[in-house]
């Protein structure tokens, strides 16, 4: 770092301790006037109200940092203009964008310090509020309650999957109750196995199979290791399910094997399937009575096939949703209303893409979007705002360009540090016999339009009467250019 940095920072460095801490001190003082009597009501201690600052301080920097950082500038180069500092580092052959080249990495520097702010810290601090408020009259198990959200629902339209939570902790991301119902993939399947059956009727009439000994098994996908086995409840199945009866299986003509055992005569019989079966396989066949062993049904489940998950609690660990005392219920259509049913201590959900965060963003946004009133200010996280979107691909235009407006405005603030280095620059740096204080008066005042356009602009981008993006970003990209453009002409 050059000599002529380090002069121009170290200048730079008191009058913006002076400005962020008369602000602060300005705010604190205000603020714990107006809120006094709620204080002593609710009979806070002096660390106590000491630790709400300090949990409300990330909140309040969004605000000072520019107004401060603009103020500090002003009144920096205002002194090395009156002192012709400015002309004599000109005059020695520095540019004016190289003098201000300190000022912009600070700006700069500000901006990325805001962008974390925002992103990191700010978005829990209401929270982190409310909680430590609580804590004050509550008692501890009270107040330990108050991280809990109760009767939470919503639906995840990217994943088609339904979630219904009788309680979240969004502290710890613990569930209770919790219900998740998913459709099965294209690839699940169901087996009929079954040790023998015969024809209930005459041959060559209409009847049925009657099965002795038959299972249900369902395979949730074709790599599904542990499926859910049943015993078939109505272990009868019509012709119309298998495909075919006796007698057409007498005149089956393939794979026939000539020897016989005990009148049965063996098959390596492949049949195609009604409706709901795709194949059948038959080990033995006796045509004189129908009799047979052997069986084997495979099936594609219909459409509808799902599957409901309870369970007494939940928690997220090594990427996966664990269900306590969980019962699972297979449906195989949309009509099932015999559903298998498994009861597991342990259920491990590695499929469920919704994690601890994701469903914290699920109950913020759409807390955020039943509130009827415009929002003034962008109130969530980057990541909480994705991961709803990504949850609702198709949610209505007016959510969209609400959240959308959130997204773009909150990827924007933070560079309000960086355009008030570009508006301060231009005002105060002029050399002349001019009043540098009217310079420093049009800054303050050019700095006061851009706050409020920034302010219309988000409120007008909720309305959708101009594009989101368009709404954020005007602000900034309008009077960066104009500081931008005003410094090109200083002299």
């Amino acid at each position: 770092m050059r000599l002529l940095d380090r002069y121009l920072l170290r200048e730079l460095i008191l009058p913006l301790g002076i400005c962020l801490g008369g602000f602060l001190l300005f705010w604190v003082a205000f603020d714990l006037f107006s809120e006094l009597s709620n204080f002593q009501q609710q009979r806070a201690g002096f660390l106590q109200i000491a630790l709400l600052y300090w949990v409300r301080l990330p909140q309040l920097l969004l605000t000072i940092l520019p107004v401060g950082l603009l103020l500090a500038l002003l009144y920096a180069l205002t002194q090395h203009a009156r002192h012709l500092e400015l002309t004599a580092m000109r005059a020695a052959g520095v540019g004016i964008w190289r003098i201000c080249l300190p000022y912009y990495l600070v700006g700069l520097l500000f901006s990325g310090l805001l962008l974390f702010i925002n992103e990191v810290i700010a978005p829990d601090a209401r929270e982190r509020e409310d909680t430590l408020r609580a804590s004050w009259s509550d008692s501890d198990q009270a107040t330990s309650t108050r991280a809990w959200r109760w009767n939470v629902s919503f639906f995840n339209h990217a994943d088609v999957r339904s979630w219904s939570l009788g309680g979240l902790n969004l502290d710890t991301g613990e569930l209770r109750q919790p219900r998740v119902a998913l459709f099965l993939p294209a690839d699940s399947h169901q087996e009929l196995v079954a040790e023998g059956g015969r024809w209930n009727g005459p041959l060559g009439t209409n009847g049925s199979w009657i099965l002795t000994n038959a299972f249900d098994i369902v395979y949730r996908s074709n790599q599904d290791a542990n499926p859910a086995r049943r015993r078939r409840p109505m272990q009868i199945l019509t012709a119309a399910e298998v495909g075919s009866e006796p007698t057409v299986m007498t005149n089956w003509p393939f794979g026939r094997v000539e020897a016989t055992t005990n009148g049965l005569v063996y098959f390596d019989l492949h049949l195609d399937g009604g409706t709901k079966a795709h194949s059948w396989e038959i080990g033995q066949f006796r045509p004189g009575n129908g009799e047979i062993r052997g069986i084997k049904g495979r099936a594609a489940l219909d459409s509808g096939a799902r599957r409901i998950i309870l369970a007494e609690s939940g928690f997220w660990t090594n990427s996966a949703w664990h269900f306590l005392n969980a019962r699972e219920y297979l449906y195989r259509s949309a009509s099932d209303v015999y559903p298998i049913q498994l009861e597991t201590p342990d259920l491990a959900l590695s499929e469920l893409t919704e994690t601890p965060e994701i469903i914290r963003s699920e109950v913020r946004v759409t807390g955020l979007l039943r509130q009827s009133r415009l929002l003034k200010k962008p109130e969530l996280a980057a990541h909480e705002i994705r991961d709803f979107q990504r949850l609702h691909p198709d949610m209505r235009r007016s959510e969209w360009v609400v959240l959308e407006t959130q997204l773009q405005a909150h990827m924007a603030a933070p560079w309000t540090c960086l355009v008030v280095t570009f508006i301060a620059v231009p005002f105060a740096a002029p050399s002349g016999r001019r009043n540098l204080f009217y310079g420093v008066a049009g800054s303050i005042a050019l700095a006061f339009s851009y706050f409020v356009l920034q302010r219309l602009g988000f409120a007008i981008g909720q309305r959708d009467f101009v594009a989101p993006w368009l709404a954020a970003w005007l602000p900034n990209l309008f009077f960066g250019s104009l500081g931008l453009a005003l410094t090109t002409r200083v002299r």
